[in-house]
């Protein structure tokens, strides 16, 4: 816990008309720091006591009632909603059935011969910290795409020899109308994996492809016990806490990349469970959240 994470929430809260508005609801102090872990704020309830003793933060806590407060770049860097919350979107969630697919042409015998105990184990650690710098290094050179390391799943549009490619593609193609439909905007699929049992995705930033991408997920099965899940780790970019969220079917995760070497969105996907995990993900307009408050 943190009474600087707590801090940076506080200012985000005082500088942010939409959650200044959704925190005029609140009137216990969990609720805020529900809303502050689910955007990677981490603290308790001794760190906001703390953190709002400070005259320029004593108003956001527990009610924000004071105008924005110019304290700087800190943001929200995460939102995740239910996919059937989010207006216009029931286009989207019928094409799910056909783009979750498990390509014959996968030899998930050989696939499982791909697990390291040892790679999943740095999803724990710091990104770029000393133990991760030491882990990366014994990596040793790659020979090639076959021999990565730094994931352990499928990318569904490498195989297009198998028998469901056809209305698989169809279904991607649908899914970007339905999207642009939404968003009023240009989306750009970014990648479609399939995250068998025991697969994992290690510790990347996606800088090479910088603004707000989307994630659709979804499962072959609900989970029996929601506290065993999938998840997705991330570093937060100010305060360097990585966080853990736990994951459920038909979830839409947004998050930003940058490319400030400051800023960089840190992140992992684990699936430690016997469910199939399928994302897709996407580039979609800077202006997503608005077009989605819009439908409202």
């Amino acid at each position: 816990m943190s009474v600087e994470s707590c801090a940076a929430f506080l200012r985000v809260a005082l500088r942010d008309t939409r959650f200044r508005q959704q925190m005029k609801a609140m009137t216990a102090v969990a609720e805020m720091i529900r809303l502050g872990r689910a955007h990677g704020y981490l603290f308790d309830e001794r760190d906001l006591a703390v953190a709002s003793s400070s005259p320029d933060l004593a108003e956001a806590a527990p009610v924000v009632r004071s105008a924005p407060s110019e304290t700087g770049p800190t943001a929200f860097y995460h939102h995740e909603y239910d996919m059937d919350q989010i207006p216009g979107f029931a286009a989207v969630i019928d094409q799910l059935p056909a783009l979750k697919i498990k390509p014959s042409t996968v030899d998930l015998a050989r696939f499982d011969e791909g697990f390291r105990a040892e790679d999943l184990r740095s999803t724990s650690m710091v990104p770029g910290g000393r133990e991760h710098r030491r882990w990366r290094a014994g990596l040793g050179a790659q020979a090639g795409p076959r021999d990565r390391r730094d994931f352990h799943l499928v990318n569904l549009d490498e195989h297009v020899e198998h028998e469901e490619y056809d209305a698989y593609y169809a279904a991607k193609t649908r899914l970007v109308d339905a999207l642009e439909k939404v968003f009023g905007g240009e989306v750009r699929l970014s990648g479609s994996m399939w995250y068998p049992p025991s697969s994992y995705r290690l510790w990347h930033t996606n800088e090479e492809q910088p603004g707000w991408r989307m994630y659709l997920i979804d499962f072959d099965e609900d989970f029996a016990d929601p506290e065993q899940t999938s998840f997705f780790r991330y570093q937060h970019p100010e305060t360097r806490e990585l966080v853990t969220l736990s994951e459920r079917p038909r979830m839409a995760r947004f998050f930003k990349v940058e490319q400030d070497p400051d800023r960089l969105f840190w992140h992992c996907i684990v699936n430690p469970t016997q469910r199939h995990r399928w994302s897709f993900g996407c580039n979609v307009p800077d202006t997503w959240f608005d077009d989605i408050a819009g439908r409202s």
